[in-house]
């Protein structure tokens, strides 16, 4: 591989969940790599975890000498970024966004760069167990794509999707995903320690239950359904429980959760749009 020189703009936690995925791609070394971060504690930290060089602010002679920009702030903080890159991205450099909402066309308007790819990653990528999908614009290379299949393949899965429709859909179960797993989890240790369980064994239970549960889907052909159904005994301590997250109507409002979710990115595109014709 060329030894491409790579700026990640945003030390947040999927700016640095992008980089260590980065650095597991073969023949990368931290020396390819700067770092953007306005916050000086993250600076610090990444300076030391991951040997790269972190700066506080863009510079014009950075962006110029980049093959690869890794756009990953929050999409109210993109203009500011997209000022101080227009005039000094290479023709060749390949943009990357990892920001929810934003529409390739707005990204390559509002920087004049065509060679743009947008991701939806998630934050298990930091550990090699994440999901992406991606989109690029018809001018990113042979090379381009092949570079960025690597780096998301050094992350997890990944997925080159054809429609950017779908990335509603997709920020608001993979993207957003970790979080509801997170609350889950969360919420089955702290209802343990409310009956009397400590917070060690707590802890240890849930992590092995989600742990051992996710296995068995990820091994077997059988449907979450079925496999809830066979965990279910009539009259058991199970079914028990789901009488009461059914009495509640879970299963609607997990889908108002995601559906909120989705709405939320499509107004972040409009939010975007407006912002970038100002």
């Amino acid at each position: 591989m060329k030894k491409l020189r790579i700026i990640i703009i945003g030390g947040g936690n999927m700016g640095a969940a992008m980089l260590q995925a980065l650095l597991r791609v073969k023949g990368m070394s931290p020396k390819q790599v700067k770092v953007i971060e306005h916050n000086k504690v993250k600076r610090d930290q990444m300076k030391k975890r991951f040997l790269v060089a972190v700066h506080e602010q863009i510079l014009a002679p950075q962006i110029r000498n980049a093959d690869v920009v890794i756009v990953a702030v929050k999409p109210q903080d993109f203009f500011a970024v997209a000022v101080r890159i227009s005039s000094n991205l290479p023709k060749h450099s390949l943009l990357v966004t990892i920001m929810a909402g934003a529409k390739i066309q707005a990204v390559s308007s509002a920087t004049g760069c065509n060679r743009v790819i947008r991701i939806m990653p998630n934050l298990p990528m930091a550990v090699g167990q994440g999901f992406s999908a991606w989109f690029a614009s018809q001018e990113v290379s042979k090379q381009q794509k092949i570079f960025i299949k690597k780096l998301l393949v050094a992350g997890g899965q990944q997925i080159q999707i054809h429609n950017e429709k779908m990335f509603d859909v997709i920020t608001a179960i993979s993207g957003s995903g970790p979080a509801y797993l997170f609350l889950f989890a969360n919420n089955l240790m702290h209802a343990a320690q409310r009956l009397g369980v400590n917070k060690t064994l707590a802890r240890k239970m849930v992590l092995q239950t989600l742990k051992g549960s996710l296995a068995l889907l990820e091994t077997s052909a059988t449907s979450p359904a079925k496999w809830r159904e066979r965990v279910t005994s009539k009259g058991g301590t199970t079914a028990a429980a789901l009488e009461v997250l059914t009495k509640g109507q879970l299963n609607k409002l997990w889908l108002r959760a995601i559906r909120a979710a989705a709405h939320r990115s499509q107004q972040l595109t409009v939010f975007l749009d407006k912002d970038l014709r100002k």
